[in-house]
């Protein structure tokens, strides 16, 4: 779900907080953190294979992340350099920072881009236009990555959220817009990895209750769409569908695998990747 660099030195527990495999697993279309505009860019021949092998996408964004000159483009021996030495990796003749040697074992695997260029004077205009992969004043608001990959991906059998968004940190949400896509594509945004705020039955209310109260819901919505736009109707019902969904399926809120947290790192960032 961009996963932000945690700036906030406190770990909540992990027993507390929602793991992003379990909304893959249990069949959400798609998780990224921040990115889009790329819908132009993909053959529907991608989509429907991305929907055969029932992929997923993490997407992991770090503001004020480490200097590339520290990680994936060290320059040794230049003034520039710094005091760490490159590394030899598993492709000749491409080094990184000796800081990440498990991923120099990997590195076969990875697509290292080393010049992207936006043409943007400043960070606040140029960031959102590579999570977005628009040009500039085409006019129309592009979507983010997430929302480009949820609608790629076509709808899950699940009724989960298809595109999820943990942003740790004090700051606003920024990458959630679908654009031109519409809010059904938006994110499901959370912040330190926390389960939305009352997205758990109170105890107080049974089951059989909340769903009388969700087709009274959809009587009003049904009424009130008749003689107005459907598109903004649609989405809002998605948007309570797929709550509605995620109430009936505490299991998702449940510890993580001690396995899986160890894979990733006990560590905020790390759990908020998992």
């Amino acid at each position: 779900m961009p996963s932000h660099q945690a700036t906030n030195p406190l770990c909540k527990p992990v027993e507390h907080t929602l793991s992003r495999r379990h909304l893959l697993h249990a069949g959400a279309a798609a998780s990224a953190i921040g990115l889009g505009g790329l819908g132009g860019l993909v053959q529907p021949l991608v989509a429907e294979q991305l929907q055969q092998k029932e992929k997923q996408v993490l997407f992991i964004w770090i503001d004020g992340g480490m200097s590339q000159l520290e990680s994936w483009d060290p320059k040794p021996d230049t003034q520039f350099g710094g005091p760490f030495r490159s590394i030899a990796t598993s492709i000749p003749g491409v080094h990184i920072s000796e800081l990440m040697p498990k991923t120099s074992r990997i590195m076969h695997k990875l697509a290292l881009d080393r010049g992207v260029c936006t043409f943007d004077n400043s960070h606040s205009a140029g960031v959102p236009r590579i999570n977005r992969g628009d040009p500039k004043d085409r006019g129309v608001i592009y979507p983010y990555f997430g929302s480009a990959v949820a609608n790629l991906m076509g709808p899950s059998d699940s009724g989960l959220p298809p595109y999820v968004w943990v942003k740790p940190g004090s700051g606003g949400f920024k990458y959630q817009d679908a654009g031109f896509l519409g809010p059904k594509y938006g994110a499901l945004a959370i912040g330190e990895g926390e389960p939305p705020p009352n997205i758990l039955l109170p105890e107080s209310v049974n089951t059989q209750q909340n769903d009388d109260r969700n087709s009274l819901r959809k009587f009003a919505n049904q009424q009130y769409s008749k003689t107005r736009p459907a598109t903004f109707s649609e989405a809002q019902n998605f948007v309570f569908d797929t709550a509605h969904a995620l109430m009936k399926r505490r299991s998702l809120f449940n510890e993580p695998d001690p396995k899986d947290v160890a894979r990733y790192g006990d560590t905020p960032l790390g759990r908020d990747m998992l």
